[in-house]
């Protein structure tokens, strides 16, 4: 049941990124002003792409029961978040109101790695505190 939640809350996140990615927000919000000026369109790319992993590793836990299993997992998704990440920079150079741009990938590609290393990371600490307890 609650990984039934989990990948309902994953599908509601792959549909907040694409509405993210894709409407057209030039009346409303520019991420390329302000304090840091483009920097902070980048800080979005890397806080709109680092939830992928983690939101992930709560809706496969199947698929990481090892060690090795864990890092498959972690590898296979910042393979997919790369690749919706690039497939969503080319998607947006086809519009009329958005570009592409390879540094937004190479931050969503930044929030992926960081995402992955907090898991790796934390599964790494679980692993060692439940042998400690045996």
């Amino acid at each position: 049941m609650r990984s039934r939640i989990v990948k309902a809350i994953l599908v509601l996140y792959i549909i907040g990124l694409c509405f993210c990615c894709f409407w057209d927000f030039r009346s409303s919000i520019d991420f390329n002003t302000g304090w840091f000026g483009a920097m902070s369109d980048k800080a979005v790319h890397f806080l709109l792409f680092f939830p992928l992993p983690v939101i992930s590793y709560f809706a496969f836990p199947g698929l990481r029961n090892t060690g090795a299993g864990m890092t498959r997992f972690c590898i296979a998704v910042f393979i997919i978040g790369a690749a919706v990440g690039a497939a969503t920079e080319l998607v947006q150079g086809w519009t009329g109101y958005r570009s592409r741009d390879g540094f937004d990938l190479v931050a969503d590609c930044c929030g992926l790695a960081a995402s992955v290393i907090c898991l790796q990371i934390f599964e790494m600490i679980k692993r060692k505190r439940r042998k400690a307890g045996k």
